[in-house]
């Protein structure tokens, strides 16, 4: 996803992702050779790791970690750990094919401990001769994983855009030297030290959401070390989806799953949620949301409806949450905010046992720290506190309304999870910029882009923006899928022929 703090549903985005997948493979196991053999880790290297004792689910996974430099252009840089699992091929008495490097997305979501286990189920019918390469980000899970007070557990869940806004700057003041260092392409060069370690030639790299942002940052750096990309629910390096592009995608989702389950027009459910969101922003209203043993005020407002009916569309395909935000806005019509009232709790409430998972899973503050140092901004961090939010108001007031319907540009553009102003607050980093620019050269490898034509949250648009970068990507959309395609046997299957063929 692109965005995940405070929302941080990419564990539970991967583990149907990952089931799916399996189902595919299963059914329908890849034939072909690759075209080009390539390494996995070194017989004696592998046997010199350590078992991993507490990965239960992973019974022949070897753990290890490498030590590198925060900050590898400062010489005299403090160090962090950077921790992997391999999970070795099943069949030894022949050369392995390769090794695949998988990321859940995120930022800040675990690749060892949240969904290393899927993952290694998933990419089973592989494994005779592929091993998979587990490997957790900086700052997150067993990679020193980084944490914030400010921004930990759920509370932020129901706060204001403001409250989170407060809690990302505070968030970062908290990281003091450290505010620079994680992101993407301290990332990326993280992954390259552990292939050096194991001594791997080349790697199939698997991006999953925001995995699909950075495979391309380490193609672009080591570009001799990749055999084939794989890419679902995509976005490229210098594209924001979270604009007019993700409300468009947004209305072309409701009217999909509203003609495809025929119970909605999705045509009302757009009017009516406009009404509605037109009604919010006059009078807003409220509900009291109990969660762990503390009662929340909630102030439902044209942005908490943004928030809410955005989720819809953000995930897995959600026919349930979509009925339910078409009987809300329905009944908000004759006056009746219960049902509202009611979508927006159990909405909130799922959100908020996400963000209870804790560092090991998901870590907030490295998600924060990377989306702050890498995404696009309409502000300069030069400028002080009260500049920026000038100059983000001014970038604000030129969007059109009528681009971001049925809701507001303002609603839309700073959702919960999604605020494209989340980092008004975070402290000056001259370092900040993207990966690498607009238009950079990257590798000429096969590369597969798989986008749902129901995911709001990363959409078709910007999958073939970020197809568009490599030389001669293959772009495919999956029918019927969201945030990730790959949930779909159809999405997983293509991903499981295409790394074992090299090619789409």
């Amino acid at each position: 996803m692109w965005k995940t703090a405070p929302l941080l549903i990419a564990t539970l985005a991967t583990a149907a992702l990952l089931a799916s997948c399996t189902a595919a493979g299963e059914s329908s196991k890849p034939s072909g050779s690759p075209t080009e053999a390539v390494m996995t880790t070194p017989r004696d290297t592998l046997e010199s790791l350590e078992p991993c004792r507490d990965l239960p689910e992973l019974p022949t996974a070897r753990c290890g970690s490498v030590t590198v430099p925060l900050d590898r252009h400062d010489p005299d840089s403090a160090t962090t750990t950077v921790a992997f699992a391999l999970v070795p091929r099943t069949d030894a008495s022949t050369p392995g094919l390769g090794t695949i490097v998988p990321n859940p997305g995120g930022p800040g979501t675990s690749a060892i401990d949240a969904t290393g286990a899927l993952f290694a189920e998933a990419l089973a019918p592989l494994m005779d001769r592929r091993d998979v390469l587990l490997v957790d980000p900086r700052g997150v899970g067993r990679s020193d994983a980084l944490t914030c007070g400010a921004v930990e557990g759920a509370e932020l869940v129901f706060g204001s855009v403001q409250d989170q806004r407060t809690a990302v700057g505070e968030c970062g003041r908290q990281l003091g030297d450290r505010v620079d260092d994680y992101g993407t392409t301290a990332v990326a060069d993280d992954i390259e030290s552990v292939r050096l370690e194991l001594g791997i030639d080349k790697l199939d790299l698997l991006g999953i959401s925001y995995g699909t942002y950075l495979m391309p940052v380490y193609a672009e750096r080591h570009p001799d070390h990749v055999r084939t990309i794989t890419m679902a629910g995509a976005y490229s390096v210098n594209d924001d989806p979270t604009g007019a592009v993700g409300a468009a995608a947004f209305r072309r989702a409701v009217t999909l799953a509203c003609a495809s389950a025929g119970t909605c027009s999705g045509e009302t459910v757009l009017a009516d949620l406009a009404t509605l969101a037109e009604q919010l922003r006059a009078r807003p209203d409220a509900v009291q949301v109990t969660y762990d043993g503390t009662t929340h005020d909630v102030v439902v407002d044209e942005w908490q409806l943004a928030s809410v009916a955005g989720r819809v569309f953000s995930n897995v395909p959600d026919p349930d949450g979509l009925t339910a935000l078409a009987e809300s806005a329905a009944a908000a019509k004759s006056g009746d905010l219960e049902p509202l009232r009611a979508f927006v709790a159990a909405s909130l409430t799922a959100t908020a046992d996400i963000a209870s998972a804790g560092p090991d899973v998901v870590s907030v503050a490295q998600s924060w720290a990377t989306i702050c140092h890498d995404y696009p901004r309409s502000f300069d961090y030069a400028d002080s506190v009260e500049a920026r939010k000038q100059a983000h108001a001014v970038a604000q007031a030129e969007l059109d309304d009528n681009d971001f319907a049925p809701f507001s540009a303002s609603a839309w553009t700073t959702r919960a999870d999604y605020d494209n102003g989340g980092c008004l607050e975070w402290p000056n980093d001259p370092t900040a910029q993207a990966p690498f620019a607009k238009g950079a050269q990257l590798p000429d490898v096969p590369v597969l882009v798989l986008s749902g034509d129901l995911d709001a949250n990363t959409p078709s648009a910007s999958g073939r923006e970020a197809a568009a970068q490599f030389p001669n990507a293959t772009f495919v959309e999956i029918p019927g899928a969201g945030h990730t395609p790959a949930v779909t046997a159809e999405g997983g299957e293509k991903i499981l022929t295409f790394i074992a063929e090299g090619e789409s």
